[in-house]
C-alpha cells in the first residue's frame, strides 16, 4: 500500500515536473519572439538610416560637383589676372595677391588693379546676381612698420584694405551697398608658412567670398 502511494506521489511530481517544463518552454518561445520582433525593428530602422546617409552622400556629391564647376568657370574667365579660385567653407572663394592691389604697407588701391577688380565686379553681378560678397584682407605676420600712427596691428592694415576694395565696387563698379560686407583678420589665417618670402607673399591677399543667400554667411 505504501509503495503504491509512493508511486502515485512520484508520477504525481513527474507530471508537475511536466508542466513547469512546457511553461518553461512556452516564457521562453515569448522571449524569443519579443527579441526577434525588437531585431526586426532595429533592422529596419537600420536600413531607413543608411538610406538616409546614402541620400545625404549623393546631395553632397551633388553640392561638391556643383562648387566644382563654378570654380573651374571662375578660373576660365579670371585666366591671366593673377586671381586664384577656390572653394572655402562649401563656397567659391576669389582670391588676389596684396601686390596686385596694393604698395607695401598701404591701403590704397595701385591703378594697374583696378581692371583686374571690375572683371571680378562684372562677375559677382552677371554671375551671382543675389549673393553677398565677403571681402577679407590678410597679411602675414610681419609686424607693421609703415604707418603705425595710423595701423595699430595687423588686423586694422587689413580691414582697411578690405575697406577700400568694398569703396570701389560699390562707388566705380556698381555693385549695391547691401551685397557686400569686408572682414579683416590680420595674420591669423596664413595658407602659407610665414617663415618663407614667397609664403609671406600668399599670405598677403584679398578674398572675395562668394556666399548664397539665406546661408547666414
Amino acid at each position: 500500500m505504501q509503495e503504491k502511494h509512493c508511486l502515485a506521489r512520484s508520477l504525481c511530481l513527474l507530471g508537475f515536473a511536466g508542466v513547469l517544463a512546457v511553461g518553461a518552454g512556452c516564457s521562453e518561445v515569448k522571449h524569443l519572439r519579443v527579441e526577434n520582433q525588437q531585431l526586426s525593428a532595429n533592422v529596419s530602422s537600420l536600413q531607413q538610416e543608411n538610406a538616409e546617409l546614402s541620400s545625404r552622400a549623393d546631395q553632397y556629391k551633388s553640392e561638391l560637383d556643383r562648387l566644382e564647376n563654378s570654380r573651374r568657370e571662375l578660373e576660365e574667365k579670371l585666366k591671366g589676372t593673377g586671381a586664384t579660385v577656390k572653394i572655402k567653407e562649401g563656397v567659391v572663394a576669389i582670391s588676389l595677391p596684396g601686390a596686385i592691389l596694393f604698395d607695401s604697407g598701404q591701403t590704397i588701391l595701385r591703378s594697374q588693379c583696378k581692371a583686374v577688380l571690375k572683371k571680378i565686379a562684372s562677375i559677382v553681378i552677371t554671375e551671382a546676381p543675389n549673393e553677398m560678397v565677403r571681402i577679407e584682407g590678410h597679411t602675414d605676420n610681419d609686424p607693421i612698420s609703415k604707418q603705425k600712427e595710423k595701423f595699430k596691428s595687423n588686423w586694422e592694415l587689413s580691414t582697411a584694405r578690405a575697406a577700400a576694395v568694398l569703396h570701389f565696387f560699390v562707388e566705380d563698379c556698381g555693385i549695391p551697398p547691401t551685397r557686400v560686407y569686408i572682414a579683416g583678420f590680420g595674420q591669423y589665417q596664413p595658407i602659407a608658412d610665414n617663415a618663407s618670402t614667397a609664403g609671406k607673399a600668399k599670405n598677403r591677399r584679398v578674398e572675395f567670398v562668394i556666399i548664397p543667400k539665406g546661408s547666414g554667411g
